[in-house]
């Protein structure tokens, strides 16, 4: 077991001499011989659970509010604690980051594709993510897309105690605005694209933008990898350069690195010819949906700089795993295609809606909702896009927390000129169900929003249910009576 003094977690000399042998800054996690770290968030108050982790075992606490007088174990006052915290933790686990070589993926859109792919690439490469984190094909489950700063140096530490190199880490705008990813030393940072969400959180674009480019500013950085199509991509191109930093972009437009050209959508997936100075070579993607080839792009470059050949890369990129959750195709012999996918912003669902027209011999009916206690905002503008986009919207329940599910769907409606022909079905179950049951052989489902996740947060309840679980029992289920 590791251990280490409270004076060197903290880096300070004037504390009293304790033996530490973790650290948590949730009590229901605390270990007899933690250190517990409290410190004011964004919805809870972690002073207020003190005792608890005393309770629990904890040795010391560190903290930004007095010691109270008659408080038994160390308490150590301490600044701006939940951006420090992070030092703290990589301090004890022996700053893991600095013995891998850490990836980082940010952007609105694609981050676990392009996360997931590159850890299925590159050798000894762990993935850290939405989908959970270690060996891609065994991920762990975790609740966030990026972990928190003292679980996520546990976790780095975890992955060298398992021999892994490398890890490639989808890196969230909250947790680069909540230092979550402080002390994690970055050798490569690739960029997707910007576009519109968690405004509940920025409260602006720009601010937005903003916090996404810390990542790009990252002191140990080596490389970027940039898509040259986003307006926000080239400033961070901009950036880099300033900083002499190795840049390479990705785009349609030819101006970039790495483009492409004769893109075909077939029953498989997609084919087309990239464009580089490395060769040009046709290339073939078990995947659905244009964005796809942008994804791709990305991986491909960012293997370039990690020592792969270019032919080699696009050999081994026709046989990638599918992303658990990212345009899913489950067809059966004879009856319709269901798509499931994460989608859960304006651009994803646009795209998600695109590719799933490109494999339609009929019409494309979608299922979504909008995530409760979320951008508001976002909502009118997915009905909009459904709208035109669909030809049948079937409008439910995703995530609705702690949100009245009617008020969400109110707001989708906002953006649908024609809201007496879409349907609404509160139950998610219910609602896939209805939508497979009105669609032809010919017709695509396209179910959006959750992807991989298998359950509801509902008032403070994970409620167990997954779409691909549903989708699969009722196309296995009861005879289908197909209308039209």
């Amino acid at each position: 077991m590791t251990t280490m003094l409270l004076s060197e977690i903290l880096g300070r000399s004037d504390v009293p001499t304790v033996e530490i042998s973790g650290i948590s800054n949730d009590s229901r996690d605390v270990s007899p011989g933690d250190l517990f770290i409290a410190y004011q968030g964004s919805q809870f108050d972690g002073h207020s659970f003190i005792q608890d982790a005393v309770n629990a075992g904890a040795v010391a606490i560190c903290a930004e509010q007095d010691q109270p007088s008659d408080f038994r174990i160390p308490w150590i006052k301490e600044y701006d604690v939940a951006q420090r915290q992070a030092e703290f933790a990589a301090r004890f686990h022996g700053f893991p980051s600095s013995r891998l070589n850490v990836i980082g993926v940010t952007g609105t859109n694609g981050k676990t594709s392009v996360a997931f792919g590159i850890a299925n690439l590159l050798d000894n490469t762990a993935f850290m993510g939405t989908l959970g984190w270690g060996l891609p094909s065994t991920l762990e489950e975790t609740p966030l897309t990026t972990i928190g700063s003292v679980s996520l140096q546990l976790s780095l530490s975890q992955l060298l105690a398992r021999n892994f190199d490398q890890v490639a880490m989808e890196v969230s705008s909250h947790a680069l605005a909540q230092g979550r990813v402080n002390c994690v030393e970055f050798d490569g940072a690739v960029f997707t694209n910007l576009t519109r969400d968690h405004l509940d959180y920025h409260k602006s674009m720009r601010n937005y933008a903003d916090t996404k480019m810390k990542l790009f500013e990252q002191p140990e950085l080596s490389y970027g990898i940039v898509n040259h199509d986003d307006e926000f991509g080239c400033v961070i191109i901009d950036k880099l350069q300033q900083r002499n930093i190795k840049c390479l972009t990705y785009g349609a437009n030819p101006s970039a690195d790495l483009s492409w050209s004769g893109v075909r959508h077939t029953s498989r997936g997609l084919c087309g010819y990239w464009l580089s100075p490395w060769g040009h070579e046709e290339f073939f993607l078990p995947y659905y949906g244009s964005m796809y080839v942008s994804n791709a792009a990305a991986i491909l470059l960012t293997s370039l700089c990690n020592g792969q050949e270019f032919a080699d890369v696009v050999a081994q990129m026709r046989t990638l795993p599918p992303v658990p959750g990212r345009m899913e195709f489950i067809k059966r012999h004879g009856r319709l295609t269901v798509v499931i996918d994460y989608a859960h912003t304006p651009d994803a669902l646009r795209h998600a809606l695109v590719a799933a027209r490109a494999h339609a011999q009929g019409r494309v009916f979608c299922v979504f909702g909008c995530g409760g206690d979320r951008d508001v905002g976002k909502r009118p503008e997915m009905g909009r896009i459904a709208e035109i986009l669909a030809d049948e919207i079937y409008l439910t329940s995703d995530n609705p927390r702690n949100e009245s599910p009617d008020s969400i769907v109110d707001d989708i409606m906002q953006g649908i000129a024609e809201p007496d022909s879409v349907v609404v079905e509160l139950d998610r179950q219910i609602a896939i169900q209805l939508a497979i049951e009105a669609a032809t052989p010919k017709d695509v489902v396209l179910i959006a929003g959750k992807g991989q996740e298998s359950s509801q947060e509902i008032q403070g309840q994970r409620i167990p249910g997954d779409d691909r679980s549903m989708v699969e029992n009722i196309l296995d289920g009861a005879h289908l009576c197909y209308s039209g």
